[in-house]
């Protein structure tokens, strides 16, 4: 059997809730969400917007998830502004619950990255011919932090 190329992600999903009329439901809702947080990401900065979710708007209330204390305080001071940018297309958002899901949290920033083999030989070399005083202690300071990142 010949199958046609997915024409977009959401694709396989459509096909399953086809065939369930309960999950069908769920579709729309799914949009509207998807929606809703591509609203907030445009008003919120990116930090927050990562950091948080519209999980549902019941009436002109908006719920948000926030993972860290720090990120719903911040969306509770531009409660009115992402409220705002919430009301669309016939939808009025006035209010904006907030929730911290401790659960729900923003991933771990990746490990940094340490300087390559050829610039730490380059900072020891220029540790090495540098007199005494400052600036040969801001390098060796420098190599020992990387001596811990590399390390």
């Amino acid at each position: 059997m010949l199958r046609r190329p997915l024409s977009s992600p959401l694709q396989p999903v459509r096909g399953v809730l086809a065939g369930d009329r309960s999950l069908a439901l769920l579709l729309p809702e799914a949009r509207r969400l998807a929606e809703l947080n591509r609203l907030f990401a445009t008003v919120a900065p990116s930090g927050l917007a990562r950091a948080c979710r519209v999980a549902a708007v019941t009436g002109e209330t908006a719920l948000v998830y926030c993972g860290y204390g720090a990120a719903a305080a911040r969306v509770r001071s531009q409660a009115k502004t992402l409220a705002r940018a919430l009301s669309a297309e016939g939808r009025t958002v006035s209010e904006i619950k907030v929730k911290v899901r401790a659960d729900w949290a923003v991933p771990d920033r990746p490990p940094k990255q340490g300087m390559g083999k050829a610039a730490i030989a380059a900072w020891h070399a220029l540790d090495g011919s540098l007199p005494p005083g400052d600036l040969k202690d801001a390098v060796a300071r420098l190599l020992r932090h990387q001596g811990k990142v590399n390390g």
